[in-house]
């Protein structure tokens, strides 16, 4: 078992790209992430709904797994039948604590063989702003699984109707044509080896993009000149929200089970057995409230700080 961390205070290998494009900072995770640059959100968001939006996800707490026993290690610390998770696919899922209650979300990728030789493992799980590093740990515990913490590999999040033209434009010799949503290859940008998953977190279509971190700068600029804007965490969190999708620290606190955080798709009930599985199938017959979408017509109810009361009955 190899013990995992990451630093108390961490920093993207590309910040000074941010701080040259006159970009404002917020910490998230540990990391200085870009707020907003000089055009501001409302423009920032525009770009995800009606373009191509390029955002620096490093701050996402990356770990690399091998060694005898991996499958089974996550398979117990996250609530997906990871037998279901095919080499060159993902999943979102959700980790529980013994209490059933979700402390964390994350992706996990089963990776290639061809990307399993690049980054010297066979699986990647990617962990929100969660208590998922430390869950994880405790899975470890007495295993053979080799576990690694990566803050060098920076993690570019390409997201918007026009993603896919700009993606077609910067890989080299194409994208492969069946690369559908959760799912993950290695490919070339500008003679750099990368691994490019189908995800986003918008609503829209999009693209991740795995680059080491002396490849990362010339990545950034080679989709920006091909037709990416940048775009900061405000847009995101405009975007996510209308999508219904939901933030680990603000729609999830860590005392909320899946079934009352409308998560219950992320977990599959028949697998044999995971964290928390017997305490969550207690409460999840029971849940103490339910996570709902609101639609408003039109923009007059939110002007002059207007109050809106909302009264759900629950059967």
């Amino acid at each position: 078992m190899t013990p995992i961390s990451f630093a108390s205070f961490r920093s993207s290998p590309i910040i000074s790209v941010h701080e040259a494009l006159g970009a404002d900072f917020l910490i998230w995770n540990q990391m200085p992430v870009p707020k907003s640059y000089c055009k501001g959100v409302e423009s920032e968001h525009k770009t995800i709904r009606n373009a191509a939006g390029l955002t620096d996800m490093s701050g996402i707490k990356k770990i690399w797994l091998k060694g005898e026993g991996a499958l089974e290690v996550i398979d117990f610390l996250i609530t997906r039948d990871c037998n279901n998770i095919k080499p060159g696919s993902a999943k979102y899922t959700a980790l529980l604590d013994e209490n059933g209650n979700l402390v964390d979300d994350a992706i996990v990728f089963h990776l290639s063989p061809q990307e399993s030789d690049k980054f010297d493992a066979t699986w990647l799980i990617c962990f929100g702003a969660g208590f998922g590093v430390d869950y994880l740990a405790k899975s470890l515990q007495a295993s053979k699984v080799v576990a690694r913490a990566d803050d060098n590999t920076v993690c570019l999040m390409l997201q918007g109707p026009y993603a896919e033209t700009v993606m077609k434009r910067v890989v080299k010799g194409g994208l492969t044509k069946n690369l559908g949503r959760f799912e993950h290859g290695l490919f070339s940008i500008l003679d750099s080896h990368v691994m490019i998953a189908r995800t986003s977190y918008s609503g829209e279509d999009g693209f991740e993009i795995f680059a080491e971190s002396q490849d990362a700068v010339q990545i950034w600029d080679y989709l920006i000149a091909n037709g990416a804007l940048p775009v900061g965490f405000d847009a995101i969190d405009i975007a996510r929200i209308e999508a219904g999708l939901l933030f680990f620290g603000r729609d999830m606190t860590g005392f909320e089970t899946p079934t009352e955080l409308g998560l219950t798709f992320t977990v599959d009930d028949s697998k044999k057995n995971f964290r928390g599985k017997t305490a969550w199938q207690k409460k999840s017959q029971a849940p103490r409230y339910k996570t709902v979408g609101l639609a408003i017509d039109g923009l007059d109810p939110l002007w002059r700080h207007t109050c809106l009361c909302v009264i759900l009955w629950l059967t």
